[in-house]
């Protein structure tokens, strides 16, 4: 029995390999044109899309050299015979497909790592191509066109597979080290230091000129807008790098970065993280490195005057003997392809970050400034987005109809966690990162900075997770208050205070009915105090295996007792419990639920000023975000600029240019100085 009728097997004989090329000359449109959509937009669906695109690009381009390479070794397909310069020009193409677009290199930082399997690949799709070349020749018409797009399609691969290579954490870590610096030569030394001290004069030493740099910029920067804010982002970020390799800082770098961030404001300093997180996703995922260099600008001008070379020749050659009008058009399609795709590369190389380095740039023309760095330094760079979720609507969700459906046919086949990633995703929603919040977050942070002097200072304050924020009330509110962070675990503590900030917003809100009213003296902080506790649920319930399911069950049992089917309900009925006695008291211990603490929580809370309290949470939950941002691993934070970027990254960088960091040293390094005598 046959599975496809014979036409419709022949007509795909015919049109595979015209296909496959088609298809690979859109997926790489759509890779140059959306390819750093994600490094803006955090949305799932777009993220899987690109993702699905990047894998599809080289396995279609790598088949159809394959399909290529077949049709001429058989004598038996009738259509390969009259086309086989054709064929040999497309492998060329093809090649150029597998390089890649510039704005792409990897998907995520595991691809950096297998650049080992990207020089395998060059190395054979490269004698692939050079095959199908062979083959037609010497009666190649179309042997020079041919050539030299085969020349950009190496050029590319290679500058591929090379930013792969640079990108992968043994190379990249090696290039935080210092080189191999032996000092100062010491026989000179020790005479110039002999002759200082028969002058009675004493030595001095001078600094890194990285630092001092890093130093005069950050005393030159005026606004969140200024071009010198970009060249030391990136001093920064070829500074601290390290972090994301596991590598220590030194104290001197600390001192740097912390008086800089201590005078400026939060406008500038989030810019500034901004900036140096575009310059680490685009040297991890783009080729970026390997462009932005004298070689890549020669390479581009080359490979740009190249396909227009082939262009033109096949513009202007006979074409009768090659193939049908719909093998010469799908040529035409590529070559015209080939040459737009190169040209918006070389317009988003103009309008690049990397640009804007080059020292000239102080004396530039002023149409130059009014247009190209205007433009540059306005780039969104990150979704500027948090993700809110909070537990109350997560239980309700789950207990809906369609969810416990969903969850009961997973359940046969074992995939009720990616039922309930999916469901996490579709019921969160997201809101903006306001001004206020970023004030609030720095200028607090600048405050532990300011009281952090040494090191041993700093890792105390980076290892506080709501105590010392409890501190700063009142002592008769410390008392009260000290069982909810010091009897509990982090992540119980998060549900704790999370359960209680959600019935004292949602009572006040009711009470004042000030929702929207900006006249409030509490609304901002009651939006700051919000947005970061349902934030960080959301990072919890995304990494399911922190989340406290006892917590769950018995907020579920309490709506199922009481047939609460909307939040306000639950809410309103949250708040008339007389909840008195610890359920632990009641209970014992066996339960890890927080549910009934979070509503004797909240009630302390309310009976407090309405000024201390809601200073009080919002520190509390500042500090229960900074410590989350601190202990999280380095490669993960590494992760998330390719993915929207997360607010939780930003505090974690932000911290350490305050100097709150685990990943300091206090040795001092004397490598590259010299000393001179001071009369």
């Amino acid at each position: 029995m046959e599975l496809f009728p014979k036409k419709i097997e022949k007509l795909w004989e015919i049109w595979d390999l015209r296909t496959c090329i088609l298809l690979s000359l859109t997926l790489q449109a759509f890779l140059v044109l959306f390819s750093s959509f994600r490094r803006r937009f955090k949305s799932s669906l777009l993220i899987f899309i690109i993702w699905a695109a990047y894998l599809l690009a080289d396995w279609i381009a790598a088949v159809a050299i394959g399909l290529i390479t077949q049709s001429q070794g058989s004598n038996c397909n009738s259509n390969a015979k009259g086309n086989e310069d054709l064929l040999a020009f497309w492998a060329s193409f093809l090649l150029l497909h597998l390089g890649g677009p510039d704005s792409i290199t990897s998907f995520a930082l595991e691809d950096n790592e297998f650049w080992i399997r990207h020089l395998f690949g060059l190395l054979l799709q490269v004698l692939a191509a050079a095959y199908s070349i062979l083959l037609t020749l010497p009666s190649n018409k179309l042997w020079l066109p041919t050539i030299l797009v085969f020349v950009v399609g190496t050029i590319k691969y290679a500058e591929r597979t090379y930013a792969l290579y640079l990108a992968s954490l043994d190379r990249f870590g090696a290039t935080v080290l210092p080189k191999p610096d032996p000092g100062p030569d010491y026989e000179e030394s020790a005479a110039l230091y002999s002759a200082a001290a028969a002058m009675a004069v004493m030595p001095r030493v001078d600094q890194s000129d990285d630092a001092e740099l890093i130093l005069e910029l950050g005393q030159k920067v005026k606004s969140a807008e200024d071009i010198k804010l970009l060249q030391l982002a990136h001093l920064l970020f070829q500074a601290f790098k390290g972090l994301i390799v596991g590598f220590f800082l030194s104290n001197r770098d600390r001192k740097t970065s912390r008086e800089i961030f201590t005078k400026i404001d939060h406008k500038c300093a989030f810019k500034l993280i901004e900036y140096e997180f575009s310059f680490m996703y685009q040297v991890l995922h783009t080729k970026a490195v390997v462009v932005h260099r004298r070689v890549g600008y020669i390479l581009r001008f080359i490979s740009l005057s190249s396909i227009l070379g082939a262009s033109i020749f096949f513009l202007l050659v006979g074409k009768k003997s090659f193939g049908t009008e719909t093998e010469i058009a799908l040529t035409f399609t590529l070559l015209v392809g080939a040459i737009v795709l190169d040209v918006i590369s070389i317009i988003k190389l103009i309008f690049s970050e990397w640009t804007l380095l080059d020292a000239q740039m102080e004396n530039q023309y002023e149409w130059r400034k009014k247009y190209i760095t205007a433009t540059i330094l306005k780039k969104k760079r990150w979704t500027r987005k948090v993700f809110q979720y909070n537990m109350i609507n997560y239980c309700l969700d789950q207990e809906l109809q369609f969810s416990l459906f969903l969850y009961k046919i997973a359940g046969y086949v074992r995939a009720t966690a990616i039922v309930e990633q999916l469901s996490n995703m579709w019921f969160s929603s997201s809101k903006p990162v306001r001004d206020p919040l970023k004030k609030f977050i720095f200028e607090e942070l600048k405050e532990k900075s300011n009281d952090a002097e040494n090191l041993k200072e700093a890792l105390e304050a980076c290892s506080r997770r709501g105590d010392s924020a409890l501190l700063k009330s009142s002592y008769t509110s410390y008392i009260k208050l000290k069982w909810s962070i010091g009897e509990f675990h982090y992540a119980e503590s998060l549900l704790l205070w999370h359960l209680a900030t959600d019935l004292i917003c949602y009572k006040e809100e009711k009470e004042a009915n000030s929702s929207h009213n900006r006249e409030d003296v509490f609304y901002y902080v009651r939006e700051n105090c919000k947005a970061l506790s349902d934030y960080v649920f959301y990072l919890l319930v995304m990494h399911t295996t922190m989340m406290s399911p006892d917590t769950c069950a018995e907020a579920k049992r309490f709506f199922e007792k009481h047939k609460i089917t909307n939040y306000k309900e639950a809410y309103d009925k949250m708040d008339d419990m007389k909840t008195k006695v610890r359920p632990a008291a009641v209970k014992g211990t066996k339960s890890k639920s927080v549910f009934f603490d979070a509503c004797i929580l909240a009630r302390q809370l309310r009976n407090m000023e309405d000024k201390e309290r809601w200073r009080t949470m919002e520190l509390v939950w500042l500090e229960f975000v900074a410590y989350a941002a601190i202990n999280c691993k380095a490669n993960i934070h590494a992760q998330q600029p390719s993915r929207g970027g997360e607010l939780l990254t930003f505090i974690w960088l932000l911290m350490y240019h305050l100097g709150l960091g685990t990943q300091f040293s206090d040795q001092e390094e004397l490598a590259g100085t010299k000393m001179v005598a001071i009369k």
